[in-house]
């Protein structure tokens, strides 16, 4: 049996004592992660079986494979059913390619079936899945944040999030032949808990001042002058009589002068129409 993988044992954590005896289910993107050419694809299902139970997964293992079976060869389809692994066909023909093209097809597939699974079977459970795609890495870390223990088995090129998901990694070659994990994360599904809910207290209440009101730009306009209705009253002055309570600006000395001699001469005028109407009623009278 191949040992790739090996030398990194002793940095992977095995399975965390709530973990041991859940039930695990493997999610299989057989386009993403082929059948190597040569292999016997009646080993594959006991080989993933071997790989978990070196990590102290014991549970019940279930392997759910989706693809489009077309290009799938016969003997392959049959050695995989025939060794526990169902196989789902998810057709990515030429009228398909419109909706969500060829390779959607099988990850949405996989995505409904996996959380229908988790729907059914509580955390604390195990969900591995096969593929380096990273439209599956918002739903594993959702997952993992519910208690689930994700892990993961990616061919070499994947998906930076994705990996940041799974607590487990493995190089699909490696799993492939019952090998060792590469790493395991070092934090743990309670701490993912903690650190989601004070991530989410602090951004419900930002501090005080985060965002303080901008500087005014520019000096203080002039105060603008009140346009008064009594004609004998300059309009144009700033500091004219305003209607208000009295604890308003109170007038300058200067304006209150004119405003005296202007009544001034209002009552001198008045007195001058009412001379000169005495005495035209005088001269009348004497007549």
């Amino acid at each position: 049996m191949n040992t790739a993988g090996k030398e990194d044992l002793g940095t992977a954590d095995t399975a965390e004592a709530q973990y041991v005896m859940a039930k695990t289910s493997v999610w299989w993107d057989i386009e993403n992660c082929q059948v190597p050419k040569g292999l016997d694809a009646h080993g594959i299902a006991q080989n993933i079986s071997s790989a978990l139970k070196k990590m102290n997964y014991c549970g019940r293992v279930s392997i759910f494979a989706y693809g489009d079976t077309s290009g799938i060869p016969h003997v392959i389809q049959h050695a995989l059913n025939s060794t526990g692994i169902e196989l789902h066909h998810v057709p990515a023909g030429e009228f398909l390619k419109p909706f969500y093209g060829v390779k959607d097809a099988s990850d949405k597939k996989i995505l409904v079936d996996m959380l229908f699974w988790a729907f059914d079977n509580p955390a604390p459970s195990n969900i591995m899945l096969i593929s380096g795609d990273r439209d599956f890495s918002n739903a594993l870390h959702k997952l993992s944040l519910r208690r689930y223990n994700i892990l993961l088995a990616h061919p070499p090129k994947a998906s930076a999030p994705l990996s940041q998901a799974a607590t487990t990694v493995w190089l699909w070659t490696s799993l492939l032949a019952g090998g060792n994990p590469l790493i395991r994360g070092k934090v743990k599904t309670s701490q993912l808990v903690a650190n989601a809910s004070t991530s989410s207290n602090v951004m419900s209440s930002p501090p005080h001042n985060q965002f303080p009101d901008p500087p005014r730009s520019g000096p203080l306009h002039a105060r603008q002058p009140y346009l008064n209705p009594d004609p004998f009253v300059n309009n144009r002055d700033p500091n004219a009589a305003r209607p208000g309570p009295s604890n308003m600006r109170p007038l300058c000395p200067n304006a209150i002068r004119r405003h005296r001699q202007e009544k001034l001469e209002r009552a001198l005028l008045l007195l001058i129409l009412l001379v000169f109407m005495f005495m035209i009623l005088a001269t009348v009278n004497s007549n």
